[in-house]
């Protein structure tokens, strides 16, 4: 589990950064883009080692945890589904993982694990489209 908050459910805690001339010991982050509980990676250990994301946070109890703010809706099949307050985005380099290789397209993923186009902004309220 992936996010900024040092709680134990958090197996790896992730910090923004800043760019350029502007990070100084006396530097501050005020608002930060990374969520407290951001993400869940899944990996298989056995062929064919698919690996899953997951957006959103699980709690000490092992149940999703979404802030007051993020985007939620219920899909065709009746299960919830949601997006992180901050977002939990994806991309997938042109040509894979070489030294020749371009940035991809940004992609957005859902508690559920779908795959959605960009927000108009990455606290919107609307997700994007299904991809």
């Amino acid at each position: 589990q992936v996010g900024r908050s040092t709680e134990s459910p958090i197996d790896f805690v992730v910090t923004d950064t800043i760019s350029g001339n502007q990070n100084t010991d006396e530097t501050q982050i005020t608002q930060s883009t990374i969520s407290r509980f951001a993400c869940r990676i899944v990996c298989d250990r056995i062929p064919p080692y698919t690996a899953r994301i997951f957006a959103a946070g699980f709690d000490s109890s092992k149940n999703i945890f979404l802030g007051e703010k993020a985007a939620k809706w219920k899909n065709p099949d009746g299960h919830m589904d949601g997006l992180t307050t901050n977002g939990v985005l994806v991309m997938h380099p042109k040509g894979g993982f070489t030294e020749e290789s371009k940035p991809g397209v940004w992609r957005e993923i859902s508690v559920c694990g779908n795959v959605y186009t960009l927000r108009e902004t990455r606290s919107a309220q609307h997700r994007g489209k299904l991809v």
